[in-house]
């Protein structure tokens, strides 16, 4: 049976006080309407207790590198004194200063905070969606809703490490296995800045045309469901870079797996009925990774030759043509590329017949 809201506010605040919270935050909480959302905080670590000053003293940061990586983590920039911190940024700062003490330079320790926070922003971004359609009940009162965020958040927060935990493991565990470290780079015991890697990208023909003419929630759809089958279609050791809306993007030193990812994604599109047909450009040569993304001239290469091709059409740069020869290459032509200097000789994987 339903609670009455009655019952879910008195509900509410029990799990308050077990919690930890005070007697006097819990009351003005309920007076000014947001118990709810203060036993939703309390189950995911509270809110501020601590100073930047104080984090810092008792994590051993300084505190003006440590406001630094703390806004890189997406936490506040608080005023002096302001108690905006949480005992899970105490613990963070002290993990910062085992990092620091193990040697890790100050600038790359804030770029892997930077882009971690990313990840897991967008990572929470889905698991509220996902809490949302599953907890919410026809009728549901605030409180009630309230106090069914807060009981899953008391059940599903101690697995939240475990999950990510896994990712981040695999992921590295794989990035690992598929660097190659050069003589070179050995020998200047350091890795050198670029690469030598396959870029492609593959975009929705007439993404922004759909705009115009169907509801936002089925362009979010359409959006997602090409980020799906982008994931799906990768062959190792490509990496799925990043999906931006209309866009993937791929990277690979193995051309041939690279190519047959950017041909599976397109046949798998192709057979959809709701997805406009993608179009492939690829683009072979020095390439940069910062931050968990690729730059340089043929990133920006691949992404030119990409707006070139016709719908479920996949183009690609001679040097591509030459690391994959056992397919059907037709007839190069000669293209003009926005910011690029020249005309680009380029090769066309059309589809099969």
């Amino acid at each position: 049976m339903t609670d009455r809201p009655q019952d879910a506010l008195d509900r509410l605040e029990a799990r308050l006080r077990e919690d930890g919270v005070p007697d006097a935050v819990i009351a003005a909480a309920r007076a000014e309407g947001r118990l709810p959302g203060l036993a939703v905080e309390a189950a995911l670590g509270g809110r501020g207790r601590h100073s930047l000053s104080w984090t810092a003293q008792k994590s051993g940061v300084p505190a003006p590198y440590l406001r630094e990586v703390l806004r890189a983590a997406g936490r506040p920039n608080p005023v002096r004194g302001e108690l905006a911190f949480t005992d899970d940024d105490l613990e963070f700062a002290r993990i910062v200063r085992i990092l620091l003490d193990a040697g890790v330079p100050r600038p790359e320790l804030l770029e892997v905070v930077r882009v971690t926070s990313q990840g897991a922003s967008q990572a929470a971004s889905a698991m509220l969606a996902m809490l949302g359609g599953t907890l919410l009940e026809p009728g549901d009162t605030e409180e009630e809703l309230g106090m069914r965020y807060a009981d899953a958040a008391h059940e599903l927060s101690p697995l939240i490490p475990s999950v990510v935990g896994y990712h981040f493991r695999a992921h590295l565990r794989d990035g690992v296995k598929d660097t190659l470290i050069t003589e070179g780079e050995r020998r200047a015991g350091a890795l050198s800045t670029t690469r030598e890697v396959g870029i492609a990208f593959a975009d929705l023909v007439s993404y922004t045309a759909l705009g115009e003419r169907l509801a936002t929630e089925e362009i979010g759809r359409i959006a997602s469901r090409l980020a799906e089958l982008a994931l799906a279609t990768v062959t190792p050791p490509t990496r799925l870079v990043k999906t931006i809306g209309d866009a993937a993007m791929f990277v690979s030193a193995d051309v041939p797996a690279l190519v047959r990812t950017v041909r599976d994604l397109r046949d798998a599109v192709d057979a959809t009925d709701e997805m406009p047909p993608v179009r492939v450009g690829l683009a072979f040569g020095s390439a940069t990774p910062r931050g968990g993304d690729w730059f340089g001239s043929t990133v920006n290469l691949a992404s030119r030759i990409t707006v070139a091709a016709r719908p479920a059409q996949i183009l690609a740069t001679g040097e591509v043509v030459r690391r994959e020869p056992d397919l059907t290459w037709r007839r190069p032509r000669r293209r003009a590329l926005k910011g690029v200097e020249g005309r680009v000789r380029l090769f066309s994987l059309e589809p099969a017949a």
